[in-house]
């Protein structure tokens, strides 16, 4: 049985400096944010909020407050889980904790990046929180030399949580969407094993001319990159040139298709403004 587990708003130097340590955990050194830089952007419209597991926190999220075009919204910026905690739902929690406190402090909109090959993150962050996905950032950060992303671009989707939009709230209330009429969709990039047994992208032809789409994504990308990196790289470039095709004649990701085959599929469809 999982033990209970806290949560709370980070504001002290001394539970600062206690998640600077948590991310050195995660991710090395490279992609540490300091003390200093945590603590000014939570006094500034930003946010800290950890998990703890009794006096250590073991998962975290961080967001400072961005400005486009005339708005405020918040930039979540990192989310990270010690291994040995992910699968508790830690992640959905600390975002839907977000939610709140970026309701509570006025903004209407939370923004982040991930990469598009983690189809993990991608159903948590389309199909379990509602949010959206219209810009593809390639090669976003430079080249990256952590453990989690040294060896590929650093592609980026930009997801779009719009807090009370009727795909958010859906989402959370774990309503379910239109799976059934997903299905029907063309599969535009589809996948085939190659002569090592690894999922290896297959694309075909038609964008465009549909309602919506389905575009592969491994299920699990993490062996794939340890193991097979060119195989990751394919993916890679299928993804970016077929979203960012799609993304110019009007499509939007709006979540994931699981399946039992070693891959799932990213929905994309054609939604008219004010629908979502």
């Amino acid at each position: 049985m999982k033990p209970e587990l806290e949560y709370a708003i980070v504001t002290s130097a001394t539970r600062m400096n206690e998640i600077e340590d948590l991310q050195r955990q995660i991710w090395g050194e490279s992609s540490v944010i300091p003390v200093a830089q945590l603590l000014a952007a939570s006094h500034n419209g930003g946010v800290v909020i950890a998990a703890y597991h009794g006096d250590v926190p073991v998962g975290y999220c961080y967001g400072f407050s961005g400005f486009k075009q005339g708005k405020s919204h918040l930039c979540s910026h990192m989310l990270g889980i010690l291994p040995a905690y992910r699968d508790w739902g830690i992640g959905r929690r600390l975002k839907l904790l977000q939610r709140e406190w970026a309701l509570d402090y006025g903004y209407e909109t939370i923004t982040w990046t991930y990469d598009p090959l983690e189809a993990r993150n991608a159903y948590l962050n389309l199909s379990k929180l509602g949010g959206k996905v219209r810009h593809y950032m390639e090669s976003y950060y430079g080249e990256m030399r952590d453990c989690i992303n040294k060896g590929l671009p650093s592609d980026r989707f930009l997801l779009e949580w719009e807090l009370n939009s009727k795909r958010a709230v859906m989402g959370i209330e774990g309503r379910q969407q239109e799976e059934s009429a997903w299905r029907s969709y063309p599969r535009l990039i589809d996948w085939e094993y190659d002569e090592q047994k690894q999922p290896r992208p297959l694309i075909r032809e038609g964008l465009g001319e549909h309602t919506g789409i389905l575009l592969s994504v491994p299920s699990t990308i993490h062996s794939i990159k340890q193991e097979h990196l060119e195989v990751a790289l394919e993916w890679r470039l299928a993804l970016r040139n077929m979203c960012k095709s799609a993304f110019t004649l009007g499509y939007t990701v709006i979540g994931v298709l699981k399946t039992e085959e070693p891959v799932h599929a990213y929905v994309l469809e054609k939604i008219v403004e004010g629908e979502m």
